[in-house]
């Protein structure tokens, strides 16, 4: 099938590889009408390649041609994003978050017009979909951290106009007690630690086995605290938490144990210094952050 001067199967088959006429020609084919269809052909290919070209595509036409799609268009869209993140959900992690950064992309263009408290909704669709699907918690556990971990950091690359920036960084601070429970729940998974929550998701359970993971969340746990930690009643916690962790893992290492490594201290330690040192933080929680 040719559209356009292009082949589409003998494109796909040369972005399989890929080679480098078709990296070339790619950011080309990916301004035309056709490549929305496009991208989800690739999504449904067996090659690596192809299902990371294939997001990336998406990621692309979201963001530089979302007016090209009618409102129709637009809606139809955030159900077919969700369903290719759980579908991508196994991996490899880059294209699972080349696919979250599509659905991302898309959320900055309707938060908070038409998909207010998006990440909670995009939670629970991805665990039900994940479910249905068949797949594993923890393959719901990486897209959702993943997407946890990307969200914060592409709010902040926005150039949406103030006013939209005004009410998108307001559905993100009512998100943040969402996002540090799910995080932390990952976090508290370090072996020996004392301080894992009641009813922890079996996601967070399972990918708080792993070390890379952990460091992950924490890392996302300082994305989100760019925002402003908005009570005490989230504060206090995450504060003696994160405190209560890092003496876990002074033990672990003392004795030497492999079940932490320095990255995961590094980015627990930039958690909790964010915490006591940020000036927002210290202005509005002064007496609460001295007394801890």
């Amino acid at each position: 099938m040719a559209q356009n001067g292009f082949d589409l199967q003998s494109f796909a088959q040369a972005l399989s590889v890929p080679t480098q006429e078709a990296l070339e020609a790619l950011p080309h084919f990916q301004r035309q009408a056709e490549a929305w269809g496009f991208a989800f052909e690739l999504l449904r290919s067996s090659s690596i390649n192809c299902r990371f070209y294939g997001a990336h595509t998406l990621h692309v036409k979201i963001s530089r041609d979302w007016d090209t799609l009618d409102a129709e268009g637009q809606a139809g869209l955030r159900g077919e994003l969700l369903r290719v993140v759980v579908e991508q959900s196994d991996g490899p992690l880059n294209v699972l978050n080349k696919a979250n950064q599509a659905l991302v992309a898309y959320a900055l263009h309707t938060i908070p017009g038409t998909w207010s408290g998006f990440l909670g909704t995009a939670i629970e669709a991805i665990q039900q979909g994940a479910q249905q699907a068949g797949k594993g918690s923890t393959s719901a556990g990486h897209a959702i951290v993943d997407l946890l971990e990307l969200f914060p950091e592409e709010v902040n690359r926005t150039v949406a106009g103030q006013t939209q920036r005004g009410g998108l960084i307001q559905d993100v601070k009512e998100s943040l007690p969402l996002a540090l429970e799910v995080l932390t729940g990952v976090v508290c998974e370090l072996p020996g630690s004392t301080a894992r929550p009641a009813n922890t998701p079996e996601f967070c359970r399972q990918l708080g086995q792993s070390a890379a993971w952990r460091t992950r969340a924490w890392k996302a746990i300082l994305q989100w605290l760019q925002f402003g930690v908005p009570s005490d009643t989230l504060l206090v916690p995450l504060l003696e938490m994160g405190l209560r962790q890092l003496e876990t893992m002074a033990v672990a290492q003392v004795s030497g144990s492999d079940a932490v490594d320095d990255d995961e201290v590094r980015a627990a330690a930039a958690a909790v210094d964010d915490i006591v040192s940020n000036t927002r933080t210290a202005a509005q929680y002064t007496r609460t952050v001295g007394t801890l």
